[in-house]
């Protein structure tokens, strides 16, 4: 008799476990290199006991099946760096030095001061380790050496922030390596950088109302207002605004769209503009290499933004980034699944996109509040 042959196991599976409260917490099952982890996803399942809660459910294992297809192509993709330039045998601290000097010419002087300290630790670390030879498993032994590091000024261990911060510049240092060919991709993007981060400091938004008092709020700088409602209303962040140049905004058939890369993360977003979106871009298109927006620094872009806020009747704490976190609370609040907002913002994982939407569940369990206080 033949024999079948045995269908290859899949690494990653989806699990749920039962809770009290009668929620489905959803977990990840990865078998590799004979090693079972889990990894909790904090997505859960409610009781579908509405067509919502159902609506509510399908998104959620929508994010979570894309994040298990992230995990599966971890596994699988474990091919070597792609190097298609010479340059990339230079060691990462000399490159290190090239990124802050290009960060110094864009405006971010601050960048030398920073990507210097991150250098002092690399150099104590691995100083030989080269551009090309920088993968997952050299940034988490980074990590390692740092947790054992002390600041110097307190004395006391590298917070989770800072360290994250140190890695953060290694991460877009590959990016600009990408960016002009020297490396074919980044290996650090798929890194679990939640792992490593501290406790996130509450996010702002605004909200559909905030965001159209602001359009009726005059503001000493119109090139701030315009730059500003722009990102609100397609979630681009201050750097890729400022780099947005005319040869990135194509035109199809009526219909407009976005094609960048991210200078962040390295990722090439193909971003759908909506008509009000468009309403905040200048009217007369310029020469493909010019910038679509004259963007003043992003401290000037802050301070102006304070006191239009503030005139506006808004008692947030309003930076440019709160842009980016508005247009995701209102493409959540209009109906998007997790999948397609994230897809939008250009997150590598859904995870981060989750954030938002635990932001609109709380908005719905504040509006049922709302409820009990009319009737108290």
């Amino acid at each position: 008799m033949t024999r079948t042959k045995k269908s290859e196991s899949v690494p990653v599976r989806i699990r749920f476990k039962q809770l009290k409260d009668g929620n489905q917490s959803i977990y990840l099952d990865i078998y590799t290199d004979h090693k079972r982890r889990y990894e909790f996803l904090k997505l859960f399942l409610v009781p579908e006991i509405s067509q919502e809660a159902k609506e509510r459910n399908a998104n959620t294992l929508k994010a979570a099946n894309a994040i298990k297809a992230q995990r599966i192509l971890d596994i699988t993709n474990k091919n070597p760096m792609t190097v298609l330039s010479d340059r990339a045998r230079m060691p990462l601290i000399e490159w290190l030095s090239e990124y802050a000097e290009f960060g110094k010419k864009k405006g971010r002087s601050s960048l030398v001061d920073h990507v210097h300290a991150v250098s002092i630790c690399l150099r104590a670390y691995n100083p030989r380790i080269r551009l090309y030879e920088v993968d997952k498993e050299f940034l988490q032994g980074f990590i390692d050496y740092l947790g054992t590091r002390k600041a110097k000024m307190t004395k006391r261990p590298l917070a989770k922030k800072t360290i994250s911060g140190y890695c953060g510049y290694i991460r877009a240092a590959l990016n600009y390596a990408v960016e002009l060919e020297i490396l074919g991709d980044n290996p650090l993007l798929s890194f679990d950088w939640a792992s490593i981060q501290g406790d996130r400091t509450k996010r702002e938004y605004l909200t559909i109302e905030e965001v159209q008092r602001l359009i009726d709020t005059p503001c000493r700088s119109p090139r701030v207002k315009t730059a500003f409602l722009f990102s609100c209303f397609c979630g681009l962040r201050y750097s890729d605004v400022k780099g947005l140049l005319w040869k990135n905004v194509i035109e199809d058939n009526g219909k407009v769209h976005l094609e960048l890369r991210q200078q962040k993360t390295g990722k090439m977003i193909y971003l759908p503009l909506s008509l009000q979106a468009q309403k905040f871009m200048p009217e007369v298109k310029g020469c493909s290499e010019n910038a679509v927006f004259d963007m003043p620094s992003l401290s000037d872009c802050d301070h102006v933004l304070k006191t239009w806020t503030s005139k506006a009747g808004i008692t947030k704490r309003v930076s440019y980034h709160v842009s980016r976190h508005a247009f995701a609370t209102m493409t959540l609040t209009m109906g998007a699944d997790l999948y397609t907002t994230s897809q939008l913002l250009g997150h590598s994982d859904v995870e981060t996109t989750q954030v938002y939407a635990k932001i609109i569940d709380k908005k719905k369990v504040d509006a049922v509040y709302m409820i009990d206080r009319l009737f108290d």
